[in-house]
């Protein structure tokens, strides 16, 4: 019968040298791993009441939590920050009370693969109120910056929104306001989504809609151009052999419009004209002139005078 103690002393003696290799290599890998997922990473992360039927927070001693995370550094570095919360469901019912409510790890959305290492503060005091409903103006938005040229003229819609909350809050709130609205450099009119603003902290209230639409009308100062002794001309049926007979034969044209479009308008590009067809000869006629300018220019025109006399002869 083998002797207890040579089996003993020949499992450390026999090939004692692979067994120490063994050991460690288990060791370095076991370390090599751990180095591996023991990165840590902080983070602030906003804190989520949900609150049951009727109920509001009135006020919270905290709004969010300094979280360490832990993992690999993949994962650390897949980890989206603005998708991280702490989201707390209190257990009071009670409109009027208050209550301690204590964040663990389960309650941090958001973490992916990696894991919550600790928390600061762990614990959040809540206050409550019967939540509330009012209807509020909503404030017109204000402007960023200044246009190319001329001023911004702005029209929103909607001009009230519904707003829920806890009720001793709402009492003293009539407006809410908007986003601002950067105008800065524009040239043409334009439309933009902003959002509304909460009138307080945004934990606390419910708007809708959370945004409004502005219409940004871009205004520039229009002046006048008046562009003298234009020649009318007789628009005729092709072929017709009819001379036409036009008093006064001259006129002035008014274009009115922004004063860097008048500038680039040359005198060869205003044309004015009267309509003579399907007019008889050895007629007089009074006859409204039309004025024709290229119709990518943006401008407003009147002739001086508005008619002409007209007479039709045959050669």
């Amino acid at each position: 019968m083998a002797n207890p103690f040579e089996v003993v002393r020949s499992l450390f003696v026999k090939n004692w040298t692979l067994k120490v290799l063994a050991i460690l290599l288990g060791a370095l890998s076991f370390y090599a791993i751990r180095g591996a997922i023991s990165f840590e990473v902080p983070y602030t992360v906003p804190i989520e009441v949900q609150m049951g039927p009727g109920m509001a927070v009135l006020d919270k001693s905290i709004t969010s939590v300094d979280v360490t995370f832990g993992g690999s550094q993949d994962d650390l570095r897949r980890l989206d920050q603005t998708q991280l919360k702490a989201v707390v469901k209190p257990r009071e019912t009670n409109p009027g009370g208050s209550e301690v409510v204590t964040i663990r790890p389960e309650h941090i959305v958001g973490l992916g693969k990696v894991r919550v290492l600790s928390i600061r503060p762990s614990t959040l005091t809540l206050s409550y109120d019967r939540e509330a409903e009012r209807d509020v103006i909503v404030l017109k938005p204000k402007t960023v910056g200044v246009p190319l040229m001329g001023r911004a003229e702005l029209d929103y819609e909607p001009k009230a929104v519904k707003l829920r909350g806890p009720r001793r809050r709402l009492a003293h709130i009539s407006a809410v306001s908007c986003e601002p609205v950067d105008v800065d450099g524009r040239v043409e009119s334009f439309t933009r989504k902003v959002a509304v603003l909460s009138p307080g902290d945004a934990w606390v209230y419910q708007i809708e809609p959370r945004e409004v639409t502005v219409e940004v009308t871009i205004v520039t100062e229009r002046i006048s151009r008046t562009v003298t002794n234009v020649a009318v001309l007789a628009v005729t049926q092709p072929g017709a052999p009819a001379c036409v007979d036009i008093e006064p034969r001259m006129v002035d044209v008014v274009l009115m419009g922004r004063s860097e479009v008048l500038e680039g308008i040359s005198h060869d590009a205003v044309r004015v004209y009267v309509n003579c067809i399907d007019l008889e000869a050895d007629a007089n006629y009074e006859l409204p002139v039309a004025v024709h300018v290229p119709p990518e220019v943006d401008v407003a025109t009147a002739v001086r005078p508005e008619t002409v006399k007209v007479q039709l002869r045959e050669q």
